[in-house]
């Protein structure tokens, strides 16, 4: 199927099987039992959330989300979603699975509130972006407010152990911690960016690979339903398939736009991004508040939505790929 065609979904029939019912609770069975498994073992790939199954009428529909692709920096585009559709009827169809329309771009700036001044720029692009603000930054509750009150989705940039030397920040969560360190450092983190509807990861590449620890931070404050967006520092990462097993939502980031700090390659990586979008329906890029990254964005947002590129923040593109999955009325919903 070419990357732009829609899906055609074959509707249902009206006259429900009475083994509908008992299809569709083994269906939820197999999908709890895969999310604990994966969470559980680590054993699952990296970067890929394990299947999500959902109704839609008399439908079961599984979606098997993208894999990642090599390590933290290599991993800049996902394969595209696939769903499988099984009728009541037991007969199944595979079928590439797109948001309804496109392309939507969810920009993510991250290790904002150190500099509020950078921090107040971000908060002014012309754009629904999400802003993730580092917990121990002395100005996170006012960047928090602003960032909120100007239409963006604000995001806790939880401080995580990174492999090597590199340090993440006060209060980071690190393996070798208790149960109640872990559950007390990102309660704290939480409580300091108080309208986050959300989390990633700030460096993280060793904690996020042990599902275990990711498990014990991600139950502490799931009550509050967060999302969890993967930073994917590395490509070994569980945090989304964790994050899922525990019923929240997840997703991950596809592209980073400033490991090189140039206007060119900003540019390029935003163009990168544009084409993940336009081929699979959306895409996740983040970067960071340097002043080469916003001088590239203040120019490029403007052109891109002239384009046809939709700007969302990581809540409004979860919610809308979470539609694609979800029970519906009637099969036709999903085309």
């Amino acid at each position: 199927m070419k990357p732009d065609q829609r899906p055609l979904i074959r509707s249902a029939s009206s006259a429900v099987p009475a083994f509908a019912g008992a299809l569709v609770a083994s269906a939820y069975l197999v999908g709890a039992v895969v999310f604990s498994l994966a969470s559980q073992s680590g054993e699952t790939d990296a970067g890929v959330v394990e299947p999500v199954i959902a109704v839609a009428g008399t439908t079961v529909a599984i979606r098997e989300p993208a894999h990642a692709q090599g390590g933290a920096k290599s991993v800049r585009t996902s394969e595209t979603a696939r769903t499988r559709i099984a009728p009541a009827t037991g007969n199944v169809d595979a079928i590439d699975a797109f948001l309804p329309t496109g392309p939507r771009l969810a920009i993510v700036i991250d290790d904002v509130g150190l500099d509020l001044a950078a921090a107040r720029r971000v908060i002014a692009l012309d754009a629904g972006i999400s802003i993730a603000v580092l917990p121990y930054a002395e100005a996170a509750a006012t960047v928090s407010s602003e960032a909120s009150a100007g239409g963006h989705d604000v995001l806790l940039h939880m401080p995580m152990e990174p492999v090597g030397l590199a340090d993440p920040g006060p209060n980071a969560l690190r393996l070798g911690m208790s149960d109640s360190d872990l559950e007390a450092r990102i309660r704290w983190a939480m409580n300091r960016v108080p309208e986050a509807v959300g989390l990633n990861n700030h460096m993280g590449s060793r904690f996020t690979a042990d599902p275990r620890a990711m498990r014990v931070a991600l139950s502490a404050v799931a009550d509050r339903q967060p999302l969890f967006l993967d930073s994917l520092t590395t490509g070994e990462s569980r945090g989304q398939a964790v994050a899922a097993g525990l019923g929240l939502n997840a997703l991950q980031r596809d592209i980073f736009l400033d490991h090189v700090q140039t206007p060119a390659e900003v540019t390029a990586r935003l163009d990168e991004a544009e084409a993940l979008a336009r081929s699979r329906g959306w895409a996740i890029a983040i970067g960071h508040p340097h002043e080469t990254t916003l001088d590239v964005l203040e120019a490029w947002i403007a052109d891109a939505r002239e384009r046809g590129v939709e700007f969302v923040t990581v809540t409004t593109l979860s919610d809308q790929i979470a539609r694609t999955v979800t029970p519906t009325a009637d099969a036709s919903a999903l085309q």
